[in-house]
């Protein structure tokens, strides 16, 4: 029996890591993919894992079968093939840790992957099954995917999916869309990132973007990656908002948005998916914002996941630095407009320390520009500043509510 059963790409992630001598780019050849890395996460918090999909049968394949059985991956759904070789990703990291891909994959043995050749017991065997869309960008692993995603359904798993959008691996943007959008109607766990919903639905406002995901399919739960801004949770008509742990020590986002979402399947397995309170959602977004956290401050993605003693004490660190109080300070404000909002955040940016809004049971950091657009903004806000300066003053004065 797995907890949980990931198909989709396994590939080789070439990151640089330095420079040579005369100015050449140095890569480090690194295990990828991002339903693997997914289940790296899971495993390493302690649920057992199992992976479908192909490889080549070439050093590559060898190295990337041997790194997930080291992980705790089960590599009873892995195959190889002999004609293909296993696909490659060069990951150009850039200032601030975003990346750009360039894969060499036409084709890779992970497209390779046929309906006969999937492992349909794993499937049995499972509570939840995980896709993305790199496996719906060719065939046939597409139709393999589209046959698993059936099973699974039928069989009454839930489903998690992740867009994963990597424009380059398709034919054009309105293949892309179609297979998204059928990702998203099959699937009842949606992680998506905020480009991804501006680019599938047009839609600039996250609150909008996902109402149009909601109106055409019928996911219970998606969950909005931020970035350095955090996340949003929707379920049952309401919106949640996960604070980031932010780290000056990041390096590398590769594998971020996977451990993620991760996390969050692994508080569905504890807590499943219906009748969740609102203290479980943040409780869930804050555990994998925090573990997202860890993973940017190293290299690669599957070798880099942390265990949940690791993310429990960023918790506990983070929670300590939080209530560190000197001469704290509260104010009444109103923020009213989007430009006021914009200013606000440029002001607050420049107070040193933990610069908090209140509204009834939610807690927001007034820095973040996302979490000040998920209130009511037309109502009064309680502004709190946990070290207070009288320099201070002026800026605060523009914003009281009169």
């Amino acid at each position: 029996m797995n907890d949980v059963v990931a198909m989709g790409e396994l590939l080789i992630d070439f990151i640089q890591n330095d420079t040579g001598d005369k100015g050449t780019p140095i890569f480090e050849a690194n295990p990828g993919g991002a339903p693997c890395n997914v289940l790296a996460m899971l495993s390493r918090l302690g649920y057992s894992t199992a992976f479908i999909g192909k490889v080549g049968d070439d050093y590559f394949g060898r190295m990337l079968g041997k790194t997930i059985r080291e992980t705790g991956i089960s590599d009873e759904g892995l195959l190889y093939d002999r004609h293909v070789n296993t696909t490659l990703a060069l990951v150009h990291t850039l200032p601030g840790g975003d990346r750009v891909f360039s894969f060499y994959r036409k084709p890779g043995a992970d497209i390779m992957l046929t309906d006969e050749e999937v492992n349909r017991k794993l499937i049995d065997k499972c509570r939840v099954f995980h896709f993305g869309s790199l496996s719906l960008t060719n065939e046939p692993v597409a139709a393999a995917t589209k046959a698993a995603v059936a099973y699974a359904r039928n069989a009454g798993k839930l489903i998690s999916f992740d867009p994963n959008l990597r424009e380059p691996l398709w034919e054009n943007e309105e293949q892309a869309k179609a297979a998204i959008w059928y990702g998203i109607g099959e699937c009842d766990v949606l992680k998506i990132a905020d480009n991804e919903i501006k680019w599938l639905t047009g839609k600039e406002d996250y609150d909008e973007g996902v109402h149009r995901i909601q109106e055409r399919s019928n996911v219970k739960l998606v969950n909005v990656t931020l970035g350095k801004e955090g996340s949003l949770a929707y379920y049952m008509n309401q919106k949640y908002y996960g604070r980031p742990f932010l780290s000056d020590r990041t390096i590398d986002t590769t594998g971020a948005g996977d451990t993620f979402c991760a996390c969050v399947i692994g508080f569905l397995l504890e807590h499943g998916l219906d009748g969740l309170k609102e203290a479980d959602l943040e409780n869930m977004l804050s555990f994998a914002n925090a573990a997202a956290s860890i993973v940017t401050t190293r290299k690669g993605a599957i070798l880099s996941m942390p265990d949940r003693k690791e993310v429990d004490a960023l918790l506990v660190n983070y929670g300590q630095e939080q209530v560190v109080q000197k001469t704290a300070k509260s104010f009444d404000i109103l923020l009213g407009s989007v430009d006021k909002v914009k200013a606000f955040v440029n002001d607050m940016s420049n107070i040193e320390g933990d610069v908090l809004l209140c509204v009834g049971k939610y807690v927001i950091d007034a820095k973040s520009i996302m979490g000040i657009f998920s209130l009511e903004l037309s109502k009064p806000l309680r502004l709190e500043i946990e070290d207070w300066k009288e320099e201070y003053a002026a800026v605060i004065e523009r914003y009281l509510r009169r």
